[in-house]
């Protein structure tokens, strides 16, 4: 359902969020491990909306509940205006069906979703202020001067957070805490309210829609480096699936050597070390996301090897491109002996 995020906020300064886990045959309890994984994420996922909308966010617990099993959460603002804008969106973005990736999105549609989390942020801002001038002000009603733009259509909570799902760490956090709950195979369904009320409407998920909001690992093309000059720290002269050592953008790495060639020479002694060789090869740096949408390196490897250079060898190189050193002519006058 779409909730209007300029509906009246509580006079408290937390607003009340509640999470129902409804679990097979009624029962009140559920694995504890997944519990935790699950709470872990979504206070991250509160963590990461706070981030980007500009609002720091303290989170509170209650004593759980039965009836499956309920989590009471207290979200606690700097004041009362962040709370309506806040809360409306939390059901839609734990419970609504869209993420649409950023990458796949029409410029259009990623210009409309940053300029929804601008105006939401905007009308925060003007709320606050509002407050503020009344407070300073209690009879005269003042508008603030520092509007930017007037909000003519404020963004519903649908379009708030289908906004923030563009947002690669808000997503990721949603996608983890549904893998967290697909471990136990008691949990049927999620609930999400706005309220600790017992009879409030839920937005509820069934398992069968869990998995739907589970993103996978984005596949990452890695880098290549062709022809670079690579410093031997450790080779393997051994056959076997030890990794290799070297000095790659002036720090020490392991990595695995996937020239075959290359590695029966080693292991056949064709090749010889010593200190400072350095190959001339193809590198790769692989990458991956992590838990959190960032990209993290996850290996290296050289897959062709080209010349095997060792200090003896470019210093003889270097002498041998040296130029001929000629003999001065006389100078001009002298007459030869």
């Amino acid at each position: 359902m779409t909730k209007d995020l300029n509906s009246n906020a509580s006079d408290s300064e937390s607003g009340e969020f509640k999470i129902h886990y409804h679990l097979n045959g009624g029962v009140h309890r559920m694995d504890a491990t997944v519990r935790n994984r699950a709470e872990g994420e979504l206070l991250a996922l509160l963590k990461e909306v706070g981030v980007v909308l500009g609002l720091p966010v303290q989170v509170e617990t209650h004593a759980y509940g039965e009836g499956g099993l309920v989590e009471y959460l207290d979200l606690i603002f700097q004041n009362k205006e962040q709370i309506a804008a806040v809360m409306a969106l939390l059901s839609p973005l734990l419970g609504a069906p869209f993420y649409i990736d950023k990458i796949k999105q029409s410029k259009q549609q990623t210009a409309l979703n940053e300029l929804n989390l601008q105006k939401i942020k905007l009308e925060i801002k003007e709320k606050e202020d509002s407050a503020t001038l009344r407070e300073a002000e209690k009879v005269k009603r003042v508008e603030s001067k520092n509007k930017v733009f007037e909000l003519e259509t404020p963004p519903t909570a649908d379009e708030i957070a289908q906004a923030l799902l563009t947002r690669k760490r808000v997503a990721r956090r949603r996608s983890n805490y549904y893998e967290a709950l697909l471990v136990d195979s008691k949990i049927e369904a999620v609930g999400f309210a706005p309220s600790h009320d017992k009879d409030v409407m839920e937005l509820r998920v069934a398992r069968g829609n869990f998995s739907s909001y589970v993103i996978a690992r984005s596949d990452l093309e890695p880098l290549i480096y062709e022809r670079i000059s690579l410093e031997i720290v450790s080779p393997v002269l051994r056959s076997g699936a030890i990794k290799w050592r070297g000095i790659f953008d002036k720090k020490v790495v392991s990595f695995e050597l996937l020239d075959q060639a290359f590695r029966s020479e080693v292991a056949s002694q064709k090749v010889q070390f010593q200190n400072g060789t350095t190959l001339v090869c193809d590198f790769e740096v692989h990458q991956r996301e992590d838990d959190i949408g960032d990209i993290e390196i996850a290996g290296y490897a050289v897959t062709k090897v080209y010349e095997v250079n060792t200090p003896l060898a470019l210093q003889q190189r270097r002498e041998e491109q040296l130029p001929l050193q000629l003999p001065e002519p006389p100078a001009s006058g002298e007459e030869s002996a």
